[in-house]
C-alpha cells in the first residue's frame, strides 16, 4: 500500500460531534475542506460512525 492510498480521518468524540459539529460553521468547513470524520465513544471505546 502506498502512503497516498490511505485516507485520513479526524477522530472526534461523540459529545463533541453532537455539540460543536452540529453548528453551521463547522459543518461548512468540513464540507469545504472535505474532512472525513470518525465519531467514537471514548468510554465504551467503540466507533459510532464513519463520515466521508
Amino acid at each position: 500500500m502506498n502512503e497516498s492510498d490511505r485516507d485520513l480521518y479526524l477522530a472526534v468524540p461523540v459529545d463533541t460531534f453532537n455539540s460543536f459539529f452540529k453548528e453551521r460553521f463547522p459543518q461548512k468547513a468540513v464540507r469545504f475542506y472535505q474532512v472525513k470524520l470518525l465519531v467514537y465513544h471514548p468510554i465504551q471505546e467503540v466507533i459510532i460512525e464513519w463520515k466521508d
